[in-house]
């Protein structure tokens, strides 16, 4: 009698359960609009939590670094503990970052600027130049020539005018854009600024979050459950660390080796091609030869021969970094094999775009984990099952 008061009652659960979900999904339908809305309110307000979020991820690893050093530091001198060891590996963490992007910032944006502004001054000549090489190419080839030097004709025609009443005109607004959106720049300014707060509390507090989070864990799913969470946490974390801050060490060194080697040999565009470079490099896969093909064209508009060496030298760099420095700095974080990182840069970039070309690798490597787990642990159960 009791067991079927207790089934009684679980049923009357499940069916209140299940219409409130449905309530729950109408209203969600209905009030769609109204949702969205508060939705984009809330992440109006939630922005500089996100942004500091981001920020202390990204700068975790280079704390946990510091606080180390510093507490064996403190231990070799026979101080023990170093209670304030915490605190100054997150003030050091962060100066140092902003001394590199200040850094960065200076050394490499008026020479981009430069850069463009000389490709666009450039462009015509570039123009000339090449049609002089194709009707060199030509020879007498009558046909071949004309349509050399009718196409060469029309892109020399519609380039001035494509500069004047395109680029200039969308300069004129980008610039008037940014200068008249003041409200805008305020708000980025804000939470990058409120971003950087949050981190630092972020940082302090991470081992606070993390025993937590720890806590809540075991109070809903139990042991067993919250121990396979945590074991699957742990692993995405380590993914996303290893990947992405990896890919930005091996980004700027690869960054690095073509800026050296693009001014010892006097390549046009020095800096925007290796800027061009090592962003590109981020991206795995498509990367690298997205970012050599529109260098490759802008040394060739100067300099054939040195575009033909520079193309050399980028291959050569690339299997440098996919066979030697990549696999030292990345190891194989995330288990997985060519054609589902493709998959992953793919499926991702097509959903979400660059942000989605950068993170879906790590992504896709923890659900093709878990889904992993989750296939061997059936397939176990299902033996398990045929031998009893």
């Amino acid at each position: 009698m009791k067991k079927l008061k207790n089934n009684y009652f679980y049923l009357m659960l499940a069916l209140f359960g299940a219409a409130a979900l449905s309530i729950l999904l109408f209203f969600l339908v209905s009030r769609f609009d109204g949702i969205q809305d508060a939705l984009s309110a809330l992440q109006g307000v939630w922005m500089p939590f996100l942004v500091g979020a981001v920020i202390a991820y990204l700068l975790k690893p280079g704390c946990n670094l510091l606080e180390e050093k510093l507490n064996a530091f403190s231990q070799k001198r026979g101080k023990g503990d170093n209670r304030m060891a915490g605190a100054l590996s997150i003030v050091l963490t962060l100066v140092l970052a902003v001394v590199i992007i200040t850094v960065l910032l200076v050394l490499v944006v008026p020479t981009l600027l430069e850069s463009i502004y000389a490709i666009l001054l450039q462009l015509p000549g570039a123009v000339e130049q090449g049609r002089e090489w194709l009707l060199q190419y030509a020879g007498d080839n009558e046909t071949l020539s004309n349509y050399i030097s009718s196409l060469t004709d029309s892109v020399s025609t519609s380039l001035p005018e494509w500069l004047r009443e395109t680029v200039l005109p969308n300069l004129e607004t980008l610039i008037g854009g940014v200068s008249s959106s003041v409200t805008g720049v305020v708000t980025v300014v804000y939470n990058l600024c409120i971003g950087v707060v949050v981190s630092i509390y972020m940082l302090a507090d991470r081992k606070t979050f993390a025993a937590q989070a720890k806590k809540l864990n075991y109070s809903l799913f139990g042991k067993r459950w919250s121990e396979a969470i945590l074991r699957e946490v742990r692993y995405a974390d380590q993914v996303f660390s290893g990947f992405i801050n990896g890919r930005l060490v091996d980004s700027f060194i690869i960054g690095v080796i073509c800026l050296a080697f693009t001014l010892v040999t006097g390549t046009p565009y020095a800096v925007l091609v290796s800027v061009l470079v090592g962003v590109t490099n981020i991206i795995p896969f498509f990367g690298p030869y997205i970012g050599m093909i529109p260098s490759f064209l802008l040394i060739l508009m100067v300099s054939p021969v040195k575009a033909v060496i520079f193309l050399v030298f980028d291959i050569v760099l690339q299997q440098f970094d996919g066979n030697i420095l990549g696999p030292r700095i990345l190891g194989n974080v995330t288990g997985l094999s060519g054609f589902w990182v493709l998959f992953a840069i793919l499926t991702f970039g097509g959903l979400f775009g660059f942000v989605g070309m950068l993170v879906g690798v790590p992504v896709f490597a923890v659900i093709y984990d878990v889904a992993r787990k989750l296939v061997n642990k059936g397939v176990a159960f299902h033996r398990a099952r045929e031998r009893g």
